[in-house]
C-alpha cells in the first residue's frame, strides 16, 4: 500500500507535463547519457561481459523455473480455546481464507478442534519438460494435500508427487495434466557438482517470499559440508548467493547455466538470509531423482554400525598419528553386515572405496548411497595396525527407514503397513526390539496408532507385538492383512507388550 501511495503522488506532475505539450523550459538541466565503458578500460568491459552473461543465464533458466504452492489441512485448537477476538476479527476468522468457513467449511462445535487450511511456498525446476518432471526439495512438498505449480508462461496446474526422499531432501513432482501448455517453457541441464571449487561464481533462482523469478548472485563458499543436521545423507555446497524462504527447491547454477545444486537451507538466527546458504549437490540430486522415477524410492545401503566422531582428545586417547583422520566404530550390530565383514568396536575407518574419511558423514554418505549387494572396501586402523576389510552392503531395514519417500503410490507418512483398524504394523527386527524392549522373534510390531481408531479404542499401543490373530499365527504384515480381510466383525489378538502376554478383542 505504501508503494501505491508514493506512485500516486507523481501522477499529477506527469499529467501537467503532458498538458503543456511534453516540453521542458530551455534552461532545464539534463543529465549526460553514457553509451558504455570507455574503449580503453578493459576491466570495465570484463565486468560488463560478466553482467551480460548472468543476464543471459537468467533469461534462459527462468523458462524452467516453477513456483510451487502447497496446501495442507491441519487440526486447530478446540473452539473453546480459540481467542474470541482472533476468531472473529483475525486473519483466520470466519471471513478469512485461512479459516474453515473461508474455505467453504464451518468451524466445529464447542470443544471440537476446527480444521485449518495452511499453505507454503517453494520453488522447483523442469529437468524433463516433455514428461513434466520437476525437481524440488522434499521439505517443500512432504506434508502437502494439494500442490499447485505456476509455470513461467503464467499457466497454473496441479502437481503430484512422483517420489521423495527425506534423507537427501530431494523430491520429484510431475504436472498432472499430460497435455499442459509447454509454450514459453524450458528445461535445465545438470552440470558436474564435483567439479565446483571455492570461489566459483554461481546464480540462485527461485521465489523467495513468493517473489517469482528472483535471482541472486554469489560464489561457492565451501564444498563438502557435512554434519549440518539438514539431512541424514549428503554433503552440501555452501554459497553466499542469497537464499531465503521460498527459494527452497530452486536451482543453483554455474556460469554455463547448468544445475550444480538445489537450494535447500540457510544458516540464520532470524530465519532470513545471513550470507550462508546450502545446496544439495546436483550429482546426488540427479541420482536420487532418477531412482525416485524408476523405483519410487531410493535403495539405501546399511552397514549395521554406530559411529562416533573423533575429537582432539579422543584422537590422543586412541594414539592416532597426527595426520590420520577417520571415524570411530562405537558399536557393531550382531549379525549385521559390518559384523559379518569383520568390523569391531574400536576400529577407526580411515577410507571407504579409496576415498579418505575426514568425518562420520563421509562414511554415512558413502555407505548410505551404495546399492544393497555392493561391496565396500575399507581401510581401518585396529589398535594402531592398518587393515583392509571388505563388507557386503545390505538393504536399509524397513523399520529404520524414516524417509517417507514413496510418492503417490502409497502414503509416505505412515510407518509400516497400514491396516483397516487405524494402525500400522512392521516386521519384527532387532532395531524395533531394542526400541520397544520386547522379547518375541515372531509376529508384527504396531508402529503407529491413529487417535479414535478401532485400534486405539481397543487399547493397542505402538510397540505392541501381535503374535496371533483369530488363533492364527502372524508371521509378517502381509499375513496379518490377509487375516484382517476375513468377514468376522471381531478379531481376537494375542499381544506381547514389554514381556507381558495377553489377548485383546478388536472390533472392525
Amino acid at each position: 500500500m505504501r508503494l501505491k501511495k508514493v506512485l500516486s503522488c507523481f501522477i499529477p506532475a506527469l499529467l501537467l507535463v503532458a498538458a503543456t505539450g511534453g516540453t521542458l523550459p530551455a534552461s532545464a538541466y539534463t543529465m549526460k547519457k553514457t553509451a558504455g565503458a570507455h574503449a580503453g578500460d578493459e576491466n570495465l568491459q570484463v565486468l560488463q561481459k560478466l553482467s551480460k552473461g548472468v543476464a543471459t543465464i537468467a533469461q534462459r533458466a527462468n523458462q524452467a523455473i516453477v513456483f510451487v504452492s502447497v496446501y495442507k489441512t491441519v487440526q486447530g485448537m478446540p473452539f473453546d480455546m480459540v481467542d474470541p477476538f482472533d476468531f472473529f476479527f483475525g486473519p483466520n476468522g470466519p471471513g478469512g481464507q485461512g479459516s474453515p468457513r473461508g474455505r467453504g467449511g464451518r468451524p466445529g462445535g464447542r470443544g471440537e478442534p476446527p480444521q485449518k487450511r495452511e499453505g507454503g511456498l517453494g520453488s522447483g525446476f523442469f529437468f524433463d519438460l516433455d514428461k513434466g518432471y520437476i525437481l524440488t526439495n522434499n521439505h517443500v512438498v512432504q506434508d502437502a494435500d494439494e500442490i499447485q505449480l505456476k509455470l513461467a508462461n503464467g499457466e497454473t496446474y496441479e502437481g503430484k508427487i512422483v517420489g521423495r526422499d527425506k534423507n537427501t531432501d530431494v523430491a520429484v513432482v510431475q504436472v498432472k495434466d499430460k497435455n499442459f501448455n509447454k509454450k514459453g517453457l524450458g528445461e535445465l541441464d545438470f552440470g558436474d557438482s564435483d567439479g565446483m571449487s571455492v570461489g566459483d561464481f554461481v546464480v540462485a533462482l527461485g521465489a523467495p517470499y513468493g517473489l517469482e523469478a528472483s535471482l541472486s548472485f554469489g560464489v561457492v563458499s565451501a564444498v563438502g559440508r557435512g554434519n549440518l543436521d539438514i539431512t541424514k545423507l549428503g554433503n552440501f555446497i555452501q554459497t553466499d548467493a542469497a537464499i531465503n524462504p521460498g527459494n527452497s527447491g530452486g536451482p543453483l547454477l554455474d556460469m554455463s547455466g547448468h544445475v550444480i545444486g538445489i537450494n535447500t537451507a540457510i544458516y540464520s538466527r532470524t530465519g532470513s538470509y545471513n550470507g550462508i546458504g546450502f545446496a544439495v549437490p546436483a550429482n546426488l540430486a540427479r541420482r536420487v531423482g532418477e531412482q525416485l522415477i524408476n523405483e519410487g524410492r531410493v535403495p539405501r545401503g546399511y552397514m549395521g554400525v554406530a559411529l562416533q566422531p573423533i575429537d582432539p582428545e579422543l584422537h590422543k586417547g586412541l594414539g592416532l598419528p597426527r595426520d590420520v583422520t577417520g571415524s570411530l566404530v562405537a558399536r557393531v550390530v550382531n549379525g549385521g553386515p559390518g559384523d559379518k565383514g569383520g568390523l569391531e568396536a574400536g576400529d577407526v575407518i580411515t577410507a571407504v572405496n579409496g576415498k579418505a574419511v575426514k568425518a562420520d558423514s563421509d562414511v554415512v554418505n558413502a555407505i548410505g548411497l551404495m546399492k544393497p549387494g555392493s561391496r565396500a572396501d575399507m581401510s581401518i586402523l585396529r589398535q594402531g595396525k592398518k587393515k583392509n576389510i571388505s563388507i557386503v552392503i545390505e538393504a536399509w531395514p524397513e523399520d529404520l527407514d524414516e524417509q517417507g519417500n514413496i510418492g503417490d503410490r502409497e502414503s509416505p507418512e505412515k510407518p509400516g503397513k497400514t491396516t483397516p483398524f487405524g494402525m500400522s504394523v512392521s516386521k519384527v527386527s532387532p532395531a524395533l526390539r531394542e526400541r520397544f524392549r520386547f522379547e518375541s522373534d515372531n509376529g508384527v510390531v504396531v508402529t503407529d496408532v491413529k487417535p479414535d481408531s478401532p485400534a486405539a479404542r481397543a487399547g493397542l499401543q505402538p510397540g505392541d507385538v501381535i503374535l496371533q490373530a483369530n488363533n492364527k499365527p502372524v508371521r509378517d504384515p502381509d499375513a496379518f492383512a490377509q487375516i484382517a480381510k476375513e468377514p468376522s466383525a471381531r478379531m481376537l489378538l494375542r499381544i506381547e507388550r514389554a514381556g507381558q502376554y495377553f489377548f485383546v478383542p478388536l472390533r472392525k
